[in-house]
């Protein structure tokens, strides 16, 4: 017998609930996985002039010169993106039961893509600010008993440099990346839903359908986002060029194996976010229902 895992909608929840959980969910999760993310951002940025030979070198290398302190630069900053997914999951969660009549690829890829539209739109100068801070001082020693307001001083000199619009370069790539990214991750999760639910036994756990057809889904988006994930980055971090003229450059100069830099600590990072993640937001939203609900 198929094992139907039955799926919490907008309507069933307890809305203040569920924002004070996710709210302090979320911040323990991102705690745990920045490591990865501005490993994976300098991966990124680097070109030919090669700095980490992966990212077991890049850790190394980093905590040796900037110590473990060097891999939460910018953390504080994008800790800003607990408002702005919050403003993503309600985006979502309204959007997918209003398209209650489509299959649940179709529901999740537009849900989910419109939610990353709206997230990013307002959070994209967020997100510049943190990565600009994650390639600060790369590669350098950290000097001990000095303690400068950096993040005041990136905001300053993408400020000079560019004005108002500085904080949304990359914003178009960024906007399509992310919308795509999550479109994928959403439709997919509900295929793969589906697909284990079918193959399940009887009375098999949901908690592990759910964490398996996440870490499942971040697979599936990381490895067929890298590439728009990688111009997204370079042009955030670096500026200058044009989307097309940034593609250009990258395949002329470093070739089309470049698409796949930082891949792999995305994967890694991926499996156990996406994982953890579903199966903390499924449990949330059951945390989270209305008292109703409980005896339906």
């Amino acid at each position: 017998m198929p094992e139907h895992v039955r799926v919490i909608e907008w309507s069933h929840l307890d809305k203040y609930k569920f924002y004070a959980l996710s709210t302090a969910f979320y911040g323990g999760l991102g705690v745990a996985l920045f490591p990865f993310d501005l490993v994976k951002t300098r991966l990124q940025v680097q070109k030919v002039d090669i700095r980490y030979n992966g990212t077991i070198d890049a850790l190394r290398k980093i905590i040796r010169l900037e110590g473990f302190r060097g891999l939460y630069k910018g953390f504080a900053v994008s800790q800003l993106f607990l408002l702005t997914g919050n403003i993503n999951s309600t985006s979502y969660e309204v959007t997918r039961e209003q398209l209650s009549g489509f299959s649940v690829a179709i529901r999740g890829f537009i849900a989910g893509g419109l939610a990353s539209l709206i997230e990013q739109s307002l959070g994209n100068p967020v997100e510049v600010m943190a990565q600009r801070l994650m390639v600060e001082g790369t590669g350098k020693r950290r000097a001990k008993g000095v303690c400068r307001p950096v993040a005041f001083r990136v905001v300053r000199n993408v400020y000079k440099e560019h004005g108002i619009s500085g904080f949304y370069r990359g914003f178009l790539v960024s906007v399509i990346n992310s919308s795509f990214w999550s479109g994928i991750w959403w439709a997919s999760y509900g295929l793969y839903l589906e697909m284990f639910g079918q193959y399940a036994p009887s009375g098999s756990p949901h908690v592990v359908i759910q964490g398996l057809s996440g870490a499942l889904s971040g697979v599936t988006a990381a490895v067929l986002c890298n590439p728009l994930e990688i111009m997204r980055v370079r042009l955030q971090v670096e500026g200058g060029k044009s989307l097309t003229q940034a593609f250009k450059s990258l395949l002329r100069n470093e070739g089309a194996l470049a698409l796949t830099k930082g891949m792999l600590p995305s994967v890694i990072s991926e499996v156990p976010t996406s994982m953890v993640m579903i199966i903390g937001y499924e449990t949330l939203k059951k945390l989270s229902l209305k008292e109703i609900e409980f005896d339906s």
